[in-house]
């Protein structure tokens, strides 16, 4: 069961990894990104969700979500006019996606990440040169905030969802993480409530 479960987890993590290729795809991108944005305020809608109404929208998103995540902003904010906030797991993305109607994108990593290593050297986008690039400009704009989750793994037992691998102070890898994201969202929430003069 061992050797299934391995060979499927890889077969499953090239197939994404197909995925993010097209939806990084110059070609393609557009199109996807509306379909999915699209996507996403349908079922929003369907829970009660409405336009305007001031309620943030967390996408959280991991590995290769994030380049799902980032490219629904757009049509999202255009469909909703909602507050939008990102929460990248190990994102993997082209960093080409226009990030203005995004509140703020909370980058969780870790050094020993080396699979979100990959993208920030293989697109261009994600380089300090390309100052004008949408995600140089998110991080001039101080939209990117990183949070270190050192030194869990993208994936197998050290990930940052392992519920088996444990911190010094006992937690698991999965009890850190989650922790983490509440933290951010109780943050934000927080900050946004101060700033409309919220009680």
């Amino acid at each position: 069961m061992g050797w299934l479960r391995h060979h499927v987890g890889i077969v499953l993590f090239l197939h994404n990894v197909m995925q993010i290729f097209v939806a990084a795809d110059r070609r393609y991108r557009p199109l996807y990104n509306r379909a999915v944005g699209a996507q996403i305020a349908d079922q929003l809608r369907l829970a009660g969700y409405k336009a305007n109404c001031g309620i943030p929208v967390v996408l959280l998103s991991y590995s290769g979500g994030a380049q799902v995540a980032t490219g629904a902003v757009d049509e999202l904010f255009a469909e909703l006019r909602a507050p939008l906030w990102l929460i990248t797991l190990g994102g993997f993305h082209n960093g080409a996606n226009d990030l203005s109607h995004a509140l703020q994108l909370h980058r969780l990593t870790s050094s020993t990440d080396w699979i979100e290593r990959v993208s920030t050297r293989l697109f261009p986008e994600r380089w300090p040169l390309f100052r004008r690039s949408a995600w140089n400009r998110a991080k001039d704009a101080g939209k990117i905030t990183v949070h270190p989750l050192d030194p869990a793994d993208h994936i197998g037992p050290s990930s940052y969802i392992s519920p088996t691998a444990h911190l010094a102070d006992g937690r698991s890898y999965l009890d850190r993480t989650t922790e983490t994201v509440i933290g951010i969202i109780r943050s934000e929430c927080s900050a946004s409530a101060a700033r409309d003069g919220a009680p």
